[in-house]
């Protein structure tokens, strides 16, 4: 793992503006070995690093006696340690509420999760940005800070939510517009205008493979993706959310329509509806969706996930990207599957096909890819990419020259070839 500090700039900051990246430590230090968040240094803002560590005592953590959170001192990370947001036993159980009993064991990580929260406790940065640490930053995220950090009113407020356009998601301009994410088609003046004004308290991406895109009531209630979140730190956003939780105003269903937070859609149909991804889901969506932005998750955060389902598995959910043309076999089914519904429930999806899209464009990327051992579809071929540019961003580090005997991880079983058969993936470093 290469630790990094506070990033060096170019050129000043604008205003002397800055932004703070996070990440949080739920449980142990492996996962440091292979993973780092690492961000280029010609933004126009200041930024600062910050991990939230989860232990079970704040008055007796000492980051100079814990692996992980010497480590990251020493390069130069802020060391913030955190209690549980939430205590489960203090949730209060409404009839019917299945929230108190299920949060700890729900999604990944169970209310442990909820540990991201804290990303708006530090009032005193006015962005913040939360990262997952099997991530990459591609190019800045200026045009999100702009918007942020200038008034609508200004000039550069009003040039900064024109750009702003090209990175939001089609779902979030439909929603704002015929109040469905999948009706309607917004674009040009009438999406500027939906933008002209709008002060942003929050930027974030969902996670349309969570959903089943026929079922009623999904394609309007779609999980956020808990690996990425930019905010305007807020202690009243905290505790809201807080109050949100404590209420136990969460109901089984999924029906994606009377079931979940306050029976408003974001129920057990979404992975970590408890935590997180439900949560979020409904405070953007229902509670403060004036100041809330969805992006186009093929720029931020790209996953390299197919914008529609395929035919190749009766599970709607099931990920599987589009078959490239020499793969196909129209003698084994296995090979000869077809593309069908989008999964945000639009008549057409092209635009947020993210196993396509070009890594240039992104700006954050994972570090590695699931199930990347096999060469068959268009999400391979884009994996591949993002692994190829963390090998070659991480050779330009110091101290990364050095031979890793534990990056294992890394490793597959297929790799792409340079015409003269050599591997190019690993970029040498495996």
């Amino acid at each position: 793992m290469t630790f990094l500090p506070a990033l060096t700039l170019n050129k000043p900051p604008l205003n002397n503006e800055s932004h703070y990246y996070s990440i949080t430590l739920r449980g142990g230090c492996r996962s440091f070995r292979y993973y780092g968040i690492y961000c280029r240094s010609y933004a126009d803002y200041a930024s600062k690093f910050y991990a939230f560590v989860l232990t079970s005592n704040l008055t007796r953590y000492n980051r100079f006696t814990d692996r992980c959170g010497s480590q990251l001192s020493l390069a130069g990370w802020n060391i913030i340690p955190q209690e549980e947001q939430v205590y489960p036993s203090l949730i209060r159980e409404p009839p019917g509420s299945i929230l108190k009993n299920g949060i700890s064991s729900d999604g990944c990580c169970g209310d442990s999760e909820l540990i991201k929260l804290a990303t708006y406790k530090l009032p005193h940065e006015k962005i913040a940005v939360h990262l997952d640490l099997d991530t990459l930053v591609t190019n800045p995220f200026d045009e999100l800070y702009d918007v942020m950090h200038f008034s609508p009113d200004t000039e550069e407020g009003k040039q900064a939510r024109k750009k702003l356009m090209e990175v939001v998601a089609p779902t979030d301009f439909n929603r704002r517009s015929s109040g469905h994410p999948s009706r309607g088609s917004v674009n040009g003046t009438a999406a500027q205008e939906l933008l002209s004004n709008i002060v942003v308290n929050a930027f974030y991406t969902k996670d349309y493979n969570m959903v089943q895109p026929k079922k009623q009531g999904h394609v309007e209630h779609v999980g956020v993706q808990g690996g990425f979140l930019v905010v305007r730190p807020s202690i009243v956003t905290y505790l809201k959310l807080h109050d949100l939780v404590y209420s136990g105003e969460l109901y089984s269903g999924r029906d994606g329509i009377t079931s979940g937070w306050f029976k408003g859609g974001y129920g057990a149909h979404i992975w970590g509806a408890m935590t997180i991804q439900g949560l979020l889901g409904h405070y953007f969506d229902h509670v403060d969706m004036a100041h809330s932005v969805e992006l186009n998750r093929c720029r931020y955060n790209n996953v390299a996930d197919n914008a529609r389902v395929s035919t190749f598995s009766q599970n709607a959910k099931f990920p599987r990207g589009t078959l490239i043309d020499q793969a196909r076999n129209a003698s084994d089914k296995r090979y000869n599957y077809k593309d069908s519904d989008c999964r945000d429930g639009r008549a057409n999806c092209d635009d947020v096909d993210c196993q396509r899209f070009p890594i240039e464009k992104t700006r954050l990327v994972p570090t590695k890819c699931n199930e990347c051992n096999f060469m068959e579809t268009y999400k391979e071929v884009t994996c591949y990419a993002f692994i190829k540019e963390w090998f070659r961003v991480q050779s330009t580090l110091a101290g990364e020259d050095l031979p890793h005997m534990e990056d294992d991880e890394f490793s597959t079983n297929v790799q792409l070839m340079r015409k003269d058969g050599t591997v190019d993936v690993h970029q040498g470093n495996c």
